[in-house]
């Protein structure tokens, strides 16, 4: 019995088929991005769009130590304030004032000391717990600048609100690499998303060094930060424009169709969309067609899969696997990310093709509808995803034959679209192929783990359905940390090595049914 279940285990090991949220990394600050006497001014709009005032924030040193300056104008009411920061970038001390009120923050090592200053000269203390990773909700949009920003980043810290006394978790999240426009000029940045409490604020950061804040966008009230000028060093040119309320600086009026990516598009038509949405459905036809098997047990391991995932996409969001914001399981180390990952797809998929062989497939028993019953089960999967990508890539293709001026674009999304295209061209060529392959690797292990379960209930050996569970298990886990480790390319040599060996083991399990596998019909 063990050398039977080895093959399947063997395989799973191999194999990776989801995939999962990226875990967040240690929060981990880089040296200061910026020189003294660098200053940044930013116009302030409201929700409407129009300009409330002016934000600055200007760069000192003290003692050795950084001193953040900022000035905040809105509709005539100024909020000023400092934060001292060490040499790593975490605050000594920090204070505000806004409408006569004053609140000040001392930093120690166990606990930070908040005082507010009513407008009246009334004085109240309090002390909050300190935490290696608390910044002063007062430095945070600046100090930003030094985190490690790239595609796919996340990572979390404190953020101490003094006026408040509140210590609220922050989760960064980089979403993707877009092309900005602001009063200060066009750049590439990261756009990144931080999330506390059910709030989302948004934030735009230059890709290129000193990584300045060129936008930021405030969740709660509305209000936007957008650069206009800028001076690097103390002694240095003012940048951007000085005037307020300048409009962008427009991109040429001449549009000029970008290049695609021609490669790329023709692996996806050629390979990609044929292996994920035709050969599922021509694997069962072919099986409907030799008598094998029929299409309602086809589209009933189909129907399996999308129930599974009524459980198991709930779930992953309950225990955050899922979800803009990382958060519970998410925050984990990678390998016990990977392993929760995997036991939550094992569980919810297995259980779900359990039920549906053992209850509502009884009269439809054996190894063909068992090799059915997969294939339509990793079907579904690979279509859905199939259509999707090729929906996206029609999209580009259209977008691209357009002319922009009869679909109302202005001069800042012609260049939005010229970054788009210009990010696509760096694509490797191979990747859709990779993308169909994985789905084709994916399909042997669902026809494999079907078969499994179903040998299991026939020979009624209850460990069977363990196995199944621990071996999908697996197969997910391996995805989650061979993404984040090996990349795409080694995890789809696994994927093929895996494949072969579930294939294997389909044909050593069919040899024990006694059912013979030729290519004119099947003999039962």
């Amino acid at each position: 019995m063990f050398r039977r279940w080895a093959w399947a285990w063997v395989a799973v090991l191999l194999l990776s088929g989801c995939t999962m949220v990226s875990p967040a990394e240690p929060f981990q600050l880089s040296e200061a991005p910026w020189q003294v006497g660098e200053t940044t001014v930013y116009d302030v709009l409201g929700r409407d769009g129009q300009r409330l005032g002016e934000a600055t924030w200007t760069w000192t040193r003290h003692d050795g130590e950084w001193l953040q300056a900022y000035e905040i104008v809105v509709s005539g009411s100024a909020t000023t304030g400092e934060v001292l920061v060490d040499s790593e970038l975490f605050p000594i001390s920090s204070w505000r004032e806004t409408s006569g009120r004053r609140s000040e923050a001392v930093y120690g090592a166990d606990d930070v000391t908040i005082t507010s200053i009513a407008a009246d000269g009334t004085e109240t203390t309090r002390n909050v717990n300190a935490r290696p990773d608390m910044l002063d909700n007062e430095q945070t949009l600046q100090t930003q600048r030094a985190l490690p920003l790239a595609e796919g980043y996340r990572t979390v810290y404190t953020d101490l609100v003094p006026s408040t006394g509140a210590a609220v978790r922050m989760n960064v999240n980089v979403t993707g690499r877009e092309q900005v426009t602001v009063p200060a000029g066009v750049f590439a940045a990261w756009h990144v998303e931080m999330s506390a409490g059910g709030v989302t604020h948004e934030a735009w950061y230059d890709v290129d060094p000193p990584y300045l804040m060129l936008r930021y966008l405030n969740g709660t009230s509305g209000v936007e930060f957008r650069l206009r000028a800028w001076q690097p060093a103390e002694g240095a040119a003012m940048q951007g424009t000085t005037e307020p309320g300048t409009e962008p600086p427009s991109a040429p009026a001449d549009w000029q169709r970008p290049e695609l990516n021609w490669p790329y598009l023709i692996a996806s038509f050629l390979v990609q969309y044929p292996l994920m949405i035709v050969l599922p459905l021509l694997a069962g036809w072919q099986l409907v067609r030799r008598e094998w098997a029929t299409w309602g047990v086809f589209w009933a391991g189909a129907l399996t899969f999308v129930l599974s995932q009524v459980v198991h996409l709930p779930l992953n969001w309950a225990i955050g696997l899922l979800g803009q914001t990382p958060r519970g399981v998410a925050l984990w180390p990678l390998p016990w990310l990977a392993l929760v990952a995997g036991l939550s797809a094992g569980l919810c998929e297995t259980l779900a093709r359990w039920v549906a062989l053992r209850w509502a497939m009884r009269r439809t028993r054996g190894f063909q509808n068992a090799v059915q019953f997969g294939l339509g089960h990793g079907a579904v999967e690979a279509v859905l995803l199939g259509l999707i990508a090729l929906s996206g890539t029609i999209n580009i293709l259209a977008l691209w034959r357009s002319d922009p001026a009869t679909l109302g674009l202005g001069q800042a999304q012609q260049q939005q679209m010229v970054a788009a295209f210009a990010e696509l061209r760096q694509v490797a060529w191979y990747m859709p192929v990779l993308s169909g392959l994985e789905r084709v690797f994916a399909l042997c292990l669902q026809v494999a783990m079907s078969v499994l379960v179903m040998d299991g209930i026939m020979r009624r050996r209850p460990l069977s359905l363990l196995w199944a569970v621990l071996a999908h298990a697996a197969v997910d886990a391996f995805a989650v940390w061979s993404v984040n480790t090996l990349g795409p390319v080694w995890s789809e040599a696994g994927l093929a090595i895996a494949a072969a060996l579930c294939v294997v083991y389909v044909l050593r399990t069919a040899r024990q049914f006694g059912v013979t596998l030729s290519p004119e019909r099947a003999e039962f």
